[in-house]
């Protein structure tokens, strides 16, 4: 079990829960999260890991179903149960970064910096987040980059200079993510994203997050949910 320390509301339906009692894991992979002593609804909810920091974990969530929800509303003080972390997290590559974030997918990213820069401290981070309505978490994402630039409404990816560094990384709508894919492909840039499947079991048991890839079909819960751009098929 894990133990909420605190549950902030960071606007937009989102809210920050911070956890003791969490294996500490990497950036891109994700935990699944049940509330105890319910069996309704049965399965796990994927909660991608926001931030690591010695026994604590961070957990970035929007309210959009019961478990979130629920959730939401709970104290300090209160358990959840808490699996993982599963799936493969993002590469960390001695480079200048970009990191590109679209609405909840913004989730990653913080660690994701965090851990570039304790690995590279010598290479520039720059971050892109793109919100619908209002710009949530500004603050500690400018803590960990060298550079952020937000934007409320549109496409986040119309702002990118693909010409200025050699990797990227990406999380967020589809939509987004096939466009980082293309523009990185046609620069000659590296590119990886993290993908958003639905997932029910977060071990690959269940096939319920497959994803078409050039190598044949994946399951976004084991094989990722980090994979390298031009492989994913983005339907």
């Amino acid at each position: 079990m894990a133990v909420i320390l605190e549950n902030q509301e960071v606007g937009a339906q989102c809210h920050l829960v911070t956890l003791r009692g969490v294996t500490a894991g990497h950036a891109g992979q994700f935990v699944m999260v049940r509330i105890p002593g319910t069996l309704d609804p049965l399965l796990g909810r994927p909660i991608t890991l926001f931030d690591v920091e010695g026994d604590v974990t961070r957990l970035l969530m929007r309210s959009v179903g019961r478990v979130t929800a629920m959730i939401k509303e709970m104290q300090a003080l209160r358990e959840l149960e808490v699996e993982g972390p599963y799936g493969n997290g993002f590469p960390l590559l001695d480079s200048d970064i970009t990191l590109i974030g679209g609405g909840i997918g913004i989730a990653p990213l913080y660690l994701l910096a965090k851990e570039h820069r304790a690995l590279y401290p010598h290479r520039r981070i720059r971050i892109y987040l793109g919100f619908k309505e209002a710009v949530i978490l500004e603050k500690p994402y400018a803590a960990v980059a060298d550079e952020v630039r937000v934007k409320i409404g549109g496409a986040i990816t119309d702002d990118i200079d693909y010409s200025v560094d050699d990797i990227f990384y990406a999380c967020g709508p589809t939509n987004m993510m096939r466009v980082i894919a293309q523009c990185a492909k046609e620069r000659e840039r590296k590119a990886f994203v993290s993908l958003e499947n639905r997932m029910a079991c977060g071990a690959g048991a269940c096939l319920g997050c497959t994803q078409k890839t050039a190598s044949g079909n994946k399951r976004a819960c084991k094989d990722g949910p980090v994979f390298p751009a031009e492989e994913v098929f983005y339907e």
